[in-house]
């Protein structure tokens, strides 16, 4: 064993050896960026697909696509007015069909407001507090027994497999059956 632990070593120690002469010779003849000037980085780069500019030509480049910006924000203001033109003419015509459908929308929005209205009659809030210790099936029990929550098990394994269970937090909190099990679990876990 001890003859093939110093076979190994020295195998390591020689080819430690020939690559720190190999480091040392081939380094001279090796460019590094800082060695090439501009003229020669140029083909590199547009080789590689780059295009390379000077100050000036970026500059005037900038003050073009600049001119070209305001050129098309004019044309766009000019086509909004025409379009504003447009729509009054329009509205001017459309007026009477739109009092008409003013009456419609109120007698939906007041048939609306009346089933919020028993919807949130219907929905049943609880104040759930929860104390130090409480497992989170315990939570799942007390919002299935008040009708916030359909499924204690389904709950408990939403809050189990999104990770909550070890950020829910100690307090009281107000919760309503209207709410989702995301909306629940993030009240309950800040």
């Amino acid at each position: 064993m001890k003859h093939t632990v110093r076979s190994f070593s020295v195998g390591l120690l020689t080819s430690g050896i020939i690559l720190l002469i190999a480091f040392y010779v081939l380094e001279d003849s090796a460019q590094t960026l800082e060695d090439l000037n501009p003229e020669e980085m140029i083909p590199v780069l547009e080789d590689s697909g780059y295009t390379v500019l000077t100050k000036e030509k970026y500059i005037s480049l900038t003050i073009q696509n600049d001119e070209d910006a305001t050129d098309e924000i004019e044309d766009k203001a000019a086509a909004e007015d025409e379009s504003e033109k447009q729509t009054r003419a329009d509205s001017e015509e459309e007026e009477n069909t739109d009092e008409e459908a003013a009456e419609q929308e109120k007698t939906e929005k007041s048939a609306s407001a009346a089933n919020e209205q028993e919807t949130e009659e219907s929905s049943d809030s609880y104040t759930l507090t929860i104390d130090e210790g409480m497992a989170s099936s315990d939570i799942s029990s007390l919002l299935a027994e008040h009708n916030i929550i359909e499924n204690a098990a389904e709950f408990n394994s939403y809050l189990n497999e999104h990770e909550y269970s070890p950020y829910i937090q100690i307090g009281s909190f107000e919760l309503s059956s209207d709410m989702s099990f995301y909306q629940i679990a993030e009240r309950i876990a800040n």
